[in-house]
């Protein structure tokens, strides 16, 4: 659930005030009063006070800059800290002491917002800045004890300080000057504290902004002459910000090559909206207006797919996903494009546009047009990774076991490696779809896992079910070709054990032990139950030292269930 602005909360504590009779007001407050606790009753009495009288008993404003002085001072000499060491709750390690300046810290930001309520727009701006140079004493080992992310401790919202300040700085800055100085702070405290954006300002307090509409005039102008991934991001915020849908329609049609971003910020308010039509047709046009080569074409390309599968569609899942791949190939959009393909009965088509798009990439500069100021542009690559699934997704099996023979039995972590998706696929093809399967699926999902980050859950089934329909379809093994594949698994599968357990890889054991015990499922699918437990046992009689790794086969077939949970008769005499 989101934080609500300030702005966000008067706003709602106002309706919810209006609704309200004196008398319910009244027992609503009472109703407070009689669960605060003993210890805070005093402060809640001064939260009642008619605001005439606070206004009189205002802080000392030269009181309470000595104050802030004061801590800064105790900061910057260490006073806080005891020591730095390890701490077994984070396993990391980090400044021990007296964590109360949080406490202090977090007091002076309200304290420094209250000031900018009260209008003192110069002593906020002068306060705020004195606070954000005292946390950042905390980048250095020494000042300010407790997370090593000084910035989570504080119980204020952090971003909504920033946005006070930044505000602050709005309000004191000249009208001209206005433009470059709030650009200048606000680039600075977003590499500091995280992305800010200019309606974070807007909403951090209830009022409006004086001169705004000449603002975003200035403010607009004077970004399109940066060329900053920040300054694009501005830009296209303020261009929502003063006209609207109609404005950043205009503004995106005008600006596909520079600025393409700007249809996605077209497509997110219409569906704040809720107009599916109108966000479907949006993104059809900035579909063709956006060079294709450009990654956020495939983003744009999203919200029709997504469109499409809230509304079950299968035609409009396949546009999205078509286009999606086309722009900016990944194995989840691949899955998504393959198995709607496959629902829509046109998987050969898919396939082949999938390939043709492959070999276009791969035969183009593998490195991409990526410009680090304005990311905008940015072009895809292909990646290895792609290339393989594409491929071996498609029933090219042959070209990716071609591919296979150039690389080692180490490295099956690596998505670019082939070796350990296309091995255990093959496995799995001459199982034949056999009952003896539990530890052999295992192995595949744990391939498949590497051939992308994030690749868990939905993902996995999605790409067992392409496998099983290419498999059942387009993979038609004779038998000398069974015998050929059969016997090279076995051979990479030993290659794997003696190159993880020879060199004594103990943090590897139990995947060489779960692809040695696949492999004799593989085996006992095919009626050769017997050649199962034969070849396990080779590689437990070559390795009779390795008693780890032995332990770890040993659980490999207890959960397979292949034998019963039993080891045989001679393995447990040699134990």
């Amino acid at each position: 659930m989101s934080v609500l602005s300030y702005k966000e909360f008067m706003e709602e504590a106002r309706i919810r005030l209006e609704k309200l009779s004196a008398e319910e007001l009244r027992s609503l407050i009472l109703n407070w009063a009689s669960e605060e606790h003993p210890s805070n009753r005093q402060e809640f009495l001064n939260k009642i006070i008619p605001l005439k009288q606070k206004k009189a008993a205002l802080i000392n404003e030269k009181m309470l800059m000595d104050r802030i002085d004061a801590f800064a001072k105790r900061v910057d000499d260490g006073e806080y800290c005891d020591g730095w060491g390890w701490d077994d709750a984070i396993y990391e390690e980090r400044d021990w002491g007296d964590e109360s300046w949080v406490e202090e810290m977090d007091e002076f930001f309200l304290q420094a917002r209250s000031l900018l309520l009260q209008g003192k727009y110069k002593l906020a701006e002068e306060m705020y800045r004195k606070l954000f140079e005292i946390l950042e004493m905390g980048r250095e080992p020494g000042h300010l004890p407790g997370d090593p992310d000084f910035t989570s401790m504080l119980n204020v919202d952090l971003n909504e300080q920033v946005s006070l300040f930044l505000r602050s700085v709005y309000l004191n800055t000249d009208s001209e000057e206005r433009p470059v100085l709030l650009y200048e702070e606000m680039n600075d405290c977003w590499e500091k504290y995280g992305q800010i954006k200019f309606k974070n300002i807007m909403d951090a307090l209830d009022s409006l902004l004086p001169d705004i509409d000449a603002f975003f005039i200035k403010w607009i102008e004077f970004l399109k002459d940066q060329i900053t991934t920040f300054a694009s991001e501005l830009l296209r915020e303020a261009v929502v910000l003063k006209g609207g849908i109609p404005a950043i329609s205009e503004f995106a049609r005008q600006n596909a090559q520079r600025y393409p971003k700007a249809y996605l910020d077209w497509i997110a308010a219409l569906e704040k909206e809720g107009d599916m039509d109108t966000v479907i047709q949006a993104a059809r046009e900035g579909m063709s207006k956006v060079p294709r080569d450009f990654t956020v074409r495939a983003e744009i390309a999203d919200a029709i797919s997504r469109i499409g599968e809230k509304q079950n569609d299968n035609n409009l899942k396949l546009e999205g996903y078509r286009e999606s791949f086309y722009s900016s190939p990944s194995i989840k959009c691949l899955l998504d494009l393959f198995v709607t393909s496959i629902e829509c009965s046109c998987f050969e088509e898919i396939r082949e546009e999938v390939e043709r798009r492959v070999m276009e990439l791969r035969g183009k500069d593998r490195i991409p047009v990526n410009d680090y100021n304005s990311r905008e542009q940015n072009t895809y690559y292909l990646s290895e990774s792609v290339m393989i699934n594409a491929l071996l997704l498609g029933g090219r099996y042959e070209k990716v076991f071609e591919m296979s023979k150039d690389n080692g039995p180490l490295g099956w972590s690596s998505g670019n490696n082939p070796k350990p998706v296309f091995t255990t696929s093959m496995m799995v093809l001459l199982s034949k779809e056999g009952i003896h399967s539990k530890i052999l699926y295992k192995q595949w999902e744990d391939a498949i896992g590497y051939v992308e980050y994030g690749m868990r859950g939905e993902y996995i089934e999605k790409y067992r079910k392409v496998m099983a329909f290419i498999i059942k379809k387009y993979i038609k093994l004779d038998q000398e070709q069974e015998d050929f594949y059969l016997k090279w698994c076995q051979d990479e599968v030993g290659q794997r054990v003696d190159a993880i357990v020879s060199n004594q890889h103990r943090g590897s054991y139990h995947k060489a032990a779960g692809l040695l015990v696949a492999m004799a499922e593989v085996l006992a699918n095919r009626e050769e139950k017997q050649e199962g437990m034969d070849f396990i046992e080779r590689y437990r009689n070559k390795y009779p030292k390795h008693n780890a790794f032995k332990s770890e086969v040993t659980q490999a077939l207890q959960a397979s269930g292949l034998f019963n949970g039993r080891v045989p008769e001679k393995t447990r005499l040699r134990r």
